[in-house]
Parts: C-alpha cells; sequence; structure tokens
C-alpha cells in the first residue's frame, strides 16, 4: 500500500469514527473499499472522491440502513463501457452482487443489489442476431442463461451463480456501489476527438475553398474520411469479437 493510499484510509477511518461509526465497522468498510480500488486498479480518491464526502455518504447509508433495515430497498447503479471493456466489468461487478436488470435505450447496463441477501451474478455476451438468437436463447436457457438485452450485433445473458455454486453465491460483505459510471478506453476519446477535428477542418475548407477546388476533390475527401470510418469500425468490431465471452 503506498504512502498516499495508506494516509487516504487513515483518515477516511478517521472520519467515520467521528461521525459516529463503530470502529470495527469503519475498518471493515475502508478494507472493503481498499480492495474494491486494489481490483480495478485505481487510486482510492480517483475512484471514490475526497475522503469527507465519501464518509458522509457512507455514514449517510449506514443511518438509513440502520433505521429502515438492512434489507429496504436494492442499491441501483447504471454503467457503461465501450465493447472492448464490458466483459471483464460485468464479471468483476457480477461478483459483487450487481445484477443487470436491462440495457436501456443508450445501451447503459441498469443494475440493482439486494441490500440484505446480496448474490454474485456471471455473465456472457454472445456476437450473434435475427433467427440464430432466438435459436442461441432457447439453448442457453436449459444452461439457466437469461437473454437481458441486445445492443447492435451483441446479445447479453446473465445467470446468479448459485444456479452452480449454491449457497457459496452469497455475499457476506459486498463493496460500497462504484461512483464511476463511464469506463472508456482514452484511445477510443481521442479518435473520437480527431475523427470530429477532421471532419471540422474538412467542412470549413470545402467552405473557405482553399484545398479544395471543386466538387471531385470534396468528394474524394468525403470518401476516404467514409472510408476511413469504416476501417476503424470493423477494426473495433473484430476485437470485440475477440473479447466476447
Amino acid at each position: 500500500m503506498t504512502g498516499k493510499t495508506t494516509a487516504y484510509t487513515e483518515r477516511l477511518s478517521a472520519l467515520l469514527r467521528e461521525r459516529g461509526m463503530a470502529p470495527a465497522r469503519a475498518e471493515e468498510l475502508v478494507a472493503e473499499l481498499t480492495a474494491y480500488a486494489a481490483e480495478a486498479g485505481s487510486p482510492l480518491e480517483e475512484e471514490f472522491g475526497p475522503a469527507g464526502e465519501l464518509a458522509d455518504q457512507l455514514t449517510r447509508r449506514e443511518g438509513a440502513d440502520a433505521v429502515d433495515g438492512p434489507g429496504d430497498g436494492p442499491d441501483t447503479w447504471v454503467w457503461t463501457a465501450d465493447a472492448l471493456q464490458e466483459v471483464e466489468l460485468l464479471a468483476r461487478f457480477g461478483g459483487q452482487g450487481w445484477e443487470a436488470e436491462r440495457l436501456d435505450r443508450l445501451g447503459r447496463f441498469v443494475c440493482r443489489r439486494d441490500r440484505q441477501t446480496p448474490l454474485r451474478w456471471s455473465y456472457r455476451r454472445e456476437t450473434t442476431g435475427g433467427r440464430h438468437r432466438e435459436q442461441l436463447t432457447a439453448r442457453l436457457a436449459t444452461e439457466g442463461w437469461e437473454l437481458f438485452g441486445t445492443w447492435g450485433p451483441f446479445a447479453y445473458f446473465k445467470r446468479p451463480e448459485a444456479a452452480v455454486t449454491g449457497p457459496a453465491a452469497q455475499l457476506s460483505a459486498p463493496p460500497a456501489p462504484p461512483r464511476r459510471r463511464v469506463y472508456f478506453a482514452p484511445w477510443i476519446l481521442v479518435t473520437l476527438a480527431a475523427a470530429v477535428a477532421v471532419a471540422v477542418a474538412t467542412v470549413l475548407l470545402a467552405g473557405s475553398g482553399a484545398g479544395l477546388t471543386d466538387g471531385a476533390s470534396l468528394a474524394g475527401a468525403l470518401v476516404g474520411l467514409t472510408a476511413g470510418g469504416l476501417l476503424g469500425a470493423w477494426a473495433w468490431r473484430s476485437a470485440a469479437r475477440r473479447h466476447t465471452g
């Protein structure tokens, strides 16, 4: 554990105790959060925000559980990721008790987790469509897999681990809900920004007449941009297929 991480956890633990949380419970929560951040590969403050804000959030949550009872209402969380990361992330969050109920119209995973008896979930993503998707859904249903959403060429299935491991699938102390909701690789954002910049530059050049003096030149530029976009989409989809599980 780095010095920066140690300082954060010590401050968080102290703040939780100052707000009236039992020392044993405070240490338990800090240990859970530290383990989660280590698994995610992110610094604690980047993953959960300032220690003071996190302490306020945790003590409010603990207080609500004490008043309402531990099983009153599930935790909910909505997140999204690029196609190259989402299979791995589904496995990670499923292991933390998050059940993906559906995909919303933006392609985000709408998840819930029972507070009283959280269970681990397994996920798989298949590249399929049309009639083959119906056949695949029927075949996987015999193994306990349920289709919960589709997005483009992908079909998403879930299965409670209790179907395989029984009582071992129940979690005794799940980590706090993640603060982060968007998981996109930096290179994807850079590529999108570059594509927008090229498109804007093309329009400006066409309007000013600089470098694009006739319709044929403009058409050639647009064909080049289209071909580049299609090539990028093909590479992304091919890589995503290799990561499908």
